[in-house]
């Protein structure tokens, strides 16, 4: 059990979009104080921390920190963007990418083919016109 369940269990039950608490209100839900670091924004900004978890599992998000307090958010669906899916997204912009870029040497090939082809074609003429 983390020292920051007490906080996770709050932020499972809250039932409206915003919540703005003290550094108190927090102490007195975890039981024990805060550490001297959660008095800077940055311990609350960011992920991957068993405190950060503690809203992030539950899709809050932090959006103000001062004066002694914290507002969080309640993050909606378009807020948050899974793994999944912005791995999918980042795929089909690269394909997007990889076709436009394949249609732009297709075009390409072809003018220099037709090109080429002329080429012969003039040659065959000047060539047929030598041994009229």
């Amino acid at each position: 059990m983390s020292k920051y369940s007490p906080l996770s269990d709050h932020f499972a039950s809250l039932t409206q979009d915003t919540w703005r608490a003290t550094f108190t209100d927090i102490e007195l839900l975890l039981g024990s104080t805060l550490p001297k670091s959660a008095r800077q924004p940055a311990w609350w900004i960011g992920e991957g921390k068993a405190h950060q978890n503690a809203w992030l599992d539950h899709d809050w998000r932090v959006s103000a920190v001062g004066d002694g307090a914290v507002t969080f958010r309640r993050a909606r669906a378009h807020d948050i963007q899974p793994q999944a899916l912005k791995s999918a997204a980042e795929s089909a912009s690269t394909q997007a990418h990889v076709r436009q870029n394949a249609g732009v040497a297709l075009v390409a090939g072809a003018a220099v083919a037709a090109v080429a082809g002329l080429g012969v074609l003039t040659a065959k003429l000047l060539k047929g016109r030598k041994d009229a």
